[in-house]
């Protein structure tokens, strides 16, 4: 019950924030490193969303251009196998961005050495997808899902591990 209350306590902190300081105020503290954990958190959002939208384009565009999974008419075990492909060759970029976005801006590198900052940052992202791809065609194969809904799923599931494990493993704080 503690726990609920000082999460609430907390988004009424930071809401009061909000309304009671000007933009550039809000602006300062959104670009300042030791900022109020859920500015964090919707710093992480933003940076999560430009590489959401970096990967699924790319995965979009393979996905209707190279290695067809939209198609309703293709067997799901050919949509399934060709969404694994466009994933795979989407998430490379998706994590770059975030990579790039995420050390710049929201967290504090230097608990490892950068290379091996990448390093950690890249397995985290691997390990979360590699289970939300797993799970995703799987789905699709026996549940006869949409594949995007199964992209969905993949991406929710990518959000929650990425940002407890970057957070408490990969970046200072």
């Amino acid at each position: 019950m503690r726990v609920i209350l000082r999460m609430l306590q907390t988004l009424a902190d930071t809401r009061r924030f909000f309304q009671d300081n000007d933009w550039r105020t809000i602006v300062r503290r959104m670009n300042a490193r030791d900022t109020h954990p859920v500015i964090q958190f919707m710093k992480y959002g933003i940076c999560g969303v430009g590489s959401l939208i970096v990967g699924q384009s790319i995965w979009l565009a393979l996905s209707v251009w190279a290695w067809p999974a939209l198609d309703p008419d293709l067997p799901k075990e050919v949509r399934a196998l060709h969404s694994t492909y466009n994933n795979v060759i989407a998430f490379f970029f998706g994590n770059l961005f975030a990579y790039f976005t995420n050390s710049l801006w929201v967290f504090t590198p230097g608990r490892h050495h950068r290379v091996l900052e990448f390093f950690y940052f890249t397995l985290v992202s691997t390990v979360a997808f590699v289970i939300g791809l797993a799970v995703g065609p799987m789905l699709i194969r026996m549940y006869g899902i949409s594949t995007l809904l199964a992209q969905l799923l993949l991406v929710a599931s990518s959000v929650m591990v990425n940002y407890v494990c970057r957070k408490f493993f990969v970046f200072k704080g």
